[in-house]
Parts: C-alpha cells; sequence; structure tokens
C-alpha cells in the first residue's frame, strides 16, 4: 500500500473515532501523527458526544483526560440537553451523576420546553416528571410552535391543551412556515386560519424553495371563502 493510501486509511480511522487503529497503523507504517493532531481528535470526539472512543484515543495516544476537561464537557452536554454524553463522561472521572441532580436537570429541562431530554434525564434516575412540570413544559412547547412535543407533554400529564394553547401554537407554526403542523393545530381546535395567514405561510414556504408546502398552504388559503 503506498504511504499516500496509508495516510487516506489513518486520516479515515482518526474521523471515525477509531484512534487506536490509526495509531497502531501508523506504527507499522513508519508514518508519524502529531501528538496536537491526536489531541484535537480527542477533543473532536468529545465534541461529538463520542465520550467511549475519546477514552480509548486518549488510552492509545497517551493523552491525558483531565477531570477538569471532563468536568468542562459534561457542563457543556447538560447546557445542549445531551443527557447521556454527559452520563457517560461523569462516570469517566467517577462521579457518576446521582439520581437527585438527574431530576433537578430533568425539571429544568422541563421548564425550558425541553421535553425529550427532560424525560431522558427522569428515565435515567428511575422516576416519573412531576404532573405540573409536565403541563408547564407543554405550555412552552406550544407557544413556540412544537405541536408535537407540547401534545405529548399534555399526554403524559393526562391533560389536553386548551383551544387558545392551540390557535397559538398554529399561529406560530404557520409563520415560521411550518404549514402542516400550524393546520392540525387549528383542526385540533376546531377552528379554521386567515386566508392571509395561509399566503403568508405559503411565501415563506416560497422563499425557502418548499414547493409542496408553499402548494398545501396556497391550496387552504382558496378553499376559505
Amino acid at each position: 500500500m503506498s504511504e499516500e493510501k496509508v495516510i487516506a486509511y489513518i486520516k479515515k480511522c482518526l474521523e471515525e473515532g477509531k484512534m487506536p487503529e490509526a495509531i497502531d497503523t501508523s506504527k507499522v507504517a513508519a508514518v508519524s501523527v502529531s501528538k496536537e493532531e491526536l489531541n484535537d481528535y480527542i477533543h473532536k470526539y468529545l465534541e461529538n458526544g463520542w465520550v467511549s472512543r475519546a477514552l480509548k484515543g486518549s488510552k492509545a495516544s497517551g493523552i491525558e483526560l483531565t477531570p477538569e476537561i471532563i468536568t468542562e464537557y459534561i457542563k457543556k452536554y447538560l447546557d445542549e440537553g445531551r443527557i447521556y454524553s454527559a452520563v457517560d463522561a461523569a462516570k469517566l472521572i467517577g462521579k457518576p451523576l446521582p439520581a437527585d441532580k438527574l431530576i433537578s436537570i430533568g425539571k429544568e429541562y422541563l421548564i425550558k420546553g425541553n421535553l425529550n431530554s427532560g424525560l431522558e434525564a427522569y428515565k435515567l434516575a428511575g422516576v416519573t416528571p412531576q404532573k405540573d412540570d409536565l403541563i408547564v413544559c407543554a405550555k412552552t412547547c406550544l407557544s413556540r410552535g412544537q405541536l408535537s412535543q407540547g401534545l405529548e407533554a399534555y399526554r403524559l400529564a393526562g391533560m389536553k391543551p386548551t383551544e387558545e394553547e392551540l390557535i397559538e401554537c398554529g399561529d406560530e407554526c404557520l409563520c415560521d412556515g411550518e404549514i402542516t403542523h400550524g393546520l392540525e393545530a387549528y383542526e385540533l381546535a376546531g377552528k379554521t386560519p386567515t386566508k392571509e395567514m395561509l399566503r403568508e405561510c405559503g411565501e415563506i414556504c416560497l422563499i425557502e424553495r418548499r414547493v409542496d408546502d408553499a402548494r398545501k398552504a396556497f391550496v387552504a388559503a382558496q378553499k376559505i371563502e
């Protein structure tokens, strides 16, 4: 195998998170890979949430992942709602996230309208979210035009959204060019959006080159007398 192909293979391994394989290949082929480059890839793995690959790369390269570095990534994962990556990273430094911490994180996610991450945190803690927190999550999601998440949060809380909440969600969706969810929200509310709103939604879709959605919006507008 030519040196060019070997280098390409090593790079491919590094890009895929297979650092031990890349290092072994570089030694056999006598192709050097700098510590700086390996360090960059380890941090790239951590950025992607590939905690186990970063750990394997660290061991293979002899580059230490200090508790301070891992702690910073745990904070980053939690800020971004990547709860499983945070849990995996916490295990690396021998400080698994305790159940009360996971519950607190889950509650915060729900209050901010991050349903999926909130549910994941509660699931890892082995408990069920409080009804009031699910309701807050549902209201937040609907106000942002996140129909599916809002409906699911209400379902988990054993409740249904009000007509006003559905219309508000529908308006938000239409203003964002989300014609399907907008129409669905209005249908659930038993109401019909105005012709003007549908046309504006269609224009947004056209600008974004979503022709099928634009057609759907304009057809819906034509049906309104």
